[in-house]
Protein backbone atom coordinates (compact mmCIF):
# COMPACT_ATOMS: atom_id res chain seq x y z
CA UNK A 1 0.00 0.00 0.00
CA UNK A 2 1.43 3.75 -0.54
CA UNK A 3 0.41 6.62 1.44
CA UNK A 4 -0.34 9.93 0.08
CA UNK A 5 0.20 12.51 2.52
CA UNK A 6 -0.80 15.81 1.69
CA UNK A 7 -0.67 18.74 4.18
CA UNK A 8 -3.82 21.27 3.96
CA UNK A 9 -3.92 24.98 5.25
CA UNK A 10 -6.85 27.10 3.41
CA UNK A 11 -6.85 25.56 0.03
CA UNK A 12 -10.34 25.54 -0.20
CA UNK A 13 -10.19 26.46 -3.73
CA UNK A 14 -7.71 23.10 -4.87
CA UNK A 15 -7.99 20.48 -2.78
CA UNK A 16 -11.13 19.28 -4.59
CA UNK A 17 -8.62 18.54 -7.89
CA UNK A 18 -5.83 16.99 -5.75
CA UNK A 19 -8.24 14.69 -4.39
CA UNK A 20 -9.87 14.11 -7.56
CA UNK A 21 -6.49 12.90 -9.19
CA UNK A 22 -5.63 10.74 -6.82
CA UNK A 23 -9.05 9.33 -6.84
CA UNK A 24 -8.25 8.32 -10.65
CA UNK A 25 -5.28 6.19 -9.90
CA UNK A 26 -4.86 3.40 -11.98
CA UNK A 27 -3.12 2.04 -8.82
CA UNK A 28 -6.16 1.67 -6.43
CA UNK A 29 -4.19 0.34 -3.20
CA UNK A 30 -3.39 3.74 -1.93
CA UNK A 31 -4.64 5.83 1.60
CA UNK A 32 -4.89 9.25 1.41
CA UNK A 33 -3.93 10.97 4.40
CA UNK A 34 -5.08 14.63 4.58
CA UNK A 35 -3.94 16.65 7.64
CA UNK A 36 -5.58 20.05 8.04
CA UNK A 37 -3.87 23.03 9.80
CA UNK A 38 -6.47 24.70 10.91
CA UNK A 39 -7.64 26.15 8.24
CA UNK A 40 -10.28 29.21 8.67
CA UNK A 41 -11.93 28.45 4.91
CA UNK A 42 -14.25 25.64 3.74
CA UNK A 43 -11.51 23.29 3.01
CA UNK A 44 -12.76 20.32 5.25
CA UNK A 45 -16.19 20.75 3.78
CA UNK A 46 -14.74 20.22 0.28
CA UNK A 47 -12.44 17.69 1.92
CA UNK A 48 -15.63 15.62 3.42
CA UNK A 49 -17.54 16.12 0.30
CA UNK A 50 -15.75 13.43 -1.04
CA UNK A 51 -16.94 9.72 0.15
CA UNK A 52 -13.93 7.19 -0.01
CA UNK A 53 -12.72 5.22 2.64
CA UNK A 54 -9.24 5.45 1.44
CA UNK A 55 -9.47 9.09 2.51
CA UNK A 56 -8.32 9.44 5.94
CA UNK A 57 -8.79 13.87 7.45
CA UNK A 58 -7.35 14.53 10.39
CA UNK A 59 -7.75 17.88 11.74
CA UNK A 60 -5.01 19.96 13.78
CA UNK A 61 -6.10 21.04 17.20
CA UNK A 62 -3.57 24.26 16.72
CA UNK A 63 -1.44 25.00 14.04
CA UNK A 64 1.17 23.11 13.44
CA UNK A 65 2.85 24.39 10.69
CA UNK A 66 4.58 22.94 7.61
CA UNK A 67 6.34 20.77 9.09
CA UNK A 68 4.41 19.71 11.88
CA UNK A 69 1.25 18.77 9.67
CA UNK A 70 4.05 16.38 7.27
CA UNK A 71 4.98 14.91 10.40
CA UNK A 72 1.77 14.31 11.79
CA UNK A 73 0.73 12.62 8.45
CA UNK A 74 3.97 10.60 8.29
CA UNK A 75 3.07 9.14 12.05
CA UNK A 76 -0.50 8.20 10.22
CA UNK A 77 0.57 6.70 7.24
CA UNK A 78 0.08 2.99 7.23
CA UNK A 79 1.84 2.47 4.12
CA UNK A 80 4.89 0.29 2.86
CA UNK A 81 5.62 3.91 0.58
CA UNK A 82 4.72 7.50 1.31
CA UNK A 83 4.31 9.85 -1.63
CA UNK A 84 4.07 13.54 -0.33
CA UNK A 85 1.48 15.41 -2.92
CA UNK A 86 0.82 19.38 -2.18
CA UNK A 87 -2.77 20.44 -1.43
CA UNK A 88 -2.59 21.89 -4.57
CA UNK A 89 -1.11 19.65 -7.12
CA UNK A 90 -2.16 17.17 -9.04
CA UNK A 91 -0.75 13.69 -10.03
CA UNK A 92 -1.60 11.46 -13.08
CA UNK A 93 -3.78 8.78 -13.61
CA UNK A 94 -0.56 6.56 -13.75
CA UNK A 95 1.89 7.93 -11.64
CA UNK A 96 1.32 5.85 -8.67
CA UNK A 97 1.84 2.77 -10.93
CA UNK A 98 4.79 4.13 -12.22
CA UNK A 99 5.78 4.45 -8.83
CA UNK A 100 5.19 0.89 -7.88
CA UNK A 101 6.81 -0.54 -11.26
CA UNK A 102 9.98 1.42 -9.93
CA UNK A 103 10.26 -0.11 -6.51
CA UNK A 104 9.75 -3.84 -7.32
CA UNK A 105 12.03 -3.45 -10.40
CA UNK A 106 14.75 -1.70 -7.96
CA UNK A 107 13.95 -3.46 -4.56
CA UNK A 108 17.04 -1.78 -3.34
CA UNK A 109 15.93 1.38 -3.92
CA UNK A 110 14.89 3.62 -0.67
CA UNK A 111 13.31 6.76 -2.33
CA UNK A 112 11.88 8.01 -5.61
CA UNK A 113 11.27 11.55 -6.49
CA UNK A 114 10.75 13.30 -9.58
Amino acid sequence: MISIVTASYNYEQYIGETIQSVLSQTYTDWELIIIDDCSSDNSIKVIKSFSDERIKLFVNENNLGLKGTVKRGIEEAKGDWVVFLESDDKITPDYLEKKVQIAKKYPEVNLIFN
